[in-house]
């Protein structure tokens, strides 16, 4: 079926959102600046743009998104104290703190600020494919990102949610998500990651017919672990709006975190969260993204430790112990 893609009402809304974001922001002598390190466009850009935003709007601070080519960039440009704020998902902050898997030095300055939504993916296919479960991409083509990248480390997970290695497919190098989705549709892979309600999914299926997310098996979560830390496995249901989604299915979910530098002082990060618990409606209404955003999960536990100024607020509202 053809799906029209729910994004669209926010692009005008978006597209003022991000100019609004690079230009000056108040004018009160007393605005403390902070920098929030994201990346240009896709969902942690349009993220790092809502933040700015809604935190600049409601506190006395004055955020202003820093762009880098990637999250790997600004995570050291955080841990070193050159920048306040960051946003990236559950597995690449995990790594960045400890220094293992996607990450070689560990960022020890490093705290969490608030866990927001969480972010659904999982490897789509053809429908018209013969590829209904992970065990069935034995033999067939997959992305092969660089070594250590996000997307490696999504794509051995879901080989392993088949009992499968990069041993028992055909790898093609693949650079980044744009690269793999314009593969996908050119044939030259057989499956690509997907983010559930993403634009993407609405693009390949606009070229490709009707595409499906592969079920992650209930009994795989050890072996996404192993290579994704902190994430769950999320049923999902059928959708008749959703690309991938006609019929239900469960995909691998992971939250996307907001993060600061254990030095940033305790009362700024306690308005930091303040104004974002305020204006959960703004932020819901910037993007698809924040639709499961709940403020009373921003305390979430973690394996990571949070900035004592967020524990206060979290504390305050009663969010935690």
């Amino acid at each position: 079926m053809t799906h029209h893609s729910p994004e669209r009402k926010f692009r005008l809304a978006a597209r003022l959102l991000a100019t609004a974001a690079l230009l000056p922001l108040g004018t009160a002598a007393s605005a403390q600046t902070l920098g929030i390190g994201t990346t240009q466009g896709g969902a942690t850009g349009q993220i790092g743009t809502a933040l700015a935003q809604v935190i600049s709007m409601n506190s006395d601070l004055q955020v202003i998104p820093q762009i880098s080519a990637n999250t790997s960039q600004y995570i050291v440009l955080l841990d070193q104290g050159k920048v306040e704020l960051g946003i990236a998902n559950y597995p690449q902050t995990y790594y960045a703190m400890t220094g293992t898997g996607m990450s070689t030095e560990p960022a020890k300055n490093l705290r969490l600020v608030a866990t927001m939504m969480p972010f659904n993916a999982a490897l789509v296919a053809p429908e018209s494919s013969d590829i209904k479960s992970y065990a069935d991409i034995k033999g067939h083509k997959v992305p092969r990102y660089p070594e250590n990248s996000l997307g490696d480390f999504v794509v051995q997970a879901a080989l392993a949610a088949g009992g499968l290695t990069y041993d028992d497919v055909t790898s093609v190098p693949i650079a980044n998500f744009p690269q793999q989705y314009e593969a996908f549709k050119d044939g030259r892979i057989d499956v690509s990651i997907a983010a559930v309600g993403s634009q993407a999914t609405f693009d390949l299926e606009a070229a490709l017919g009707d595409i499906q997310f592969l079920p992650i098996p209930e009994d795989k979560l050890e072996e996404l672990q192993s290579f994704l830390p902190g994430s769950y496995i999320a049923p999902i249901e059928a959708s008749e709006e959703i690309p991938g989604l006609d019929e239900a299915t469960a995909v691998i979910a992971y939250d996307y975190l907001l993060f600061a530098n254990a030095n940033v002082p305790d009362e700024q990060i306690t308005k930091v969260v303040s104004a974002m618990y305020e204006g959960v409606d703004f932020l819901k209404g910037t993007s698809p993204l924040w639709e499961t955003f709940d403020p009373a999960g921003m305390g979430k536990k973690a394996d990571i430790p949070y900035h004592p100024g967020a524990t206060a607020f979290f504390k305050e509202k009663g969010l935690i112990d």
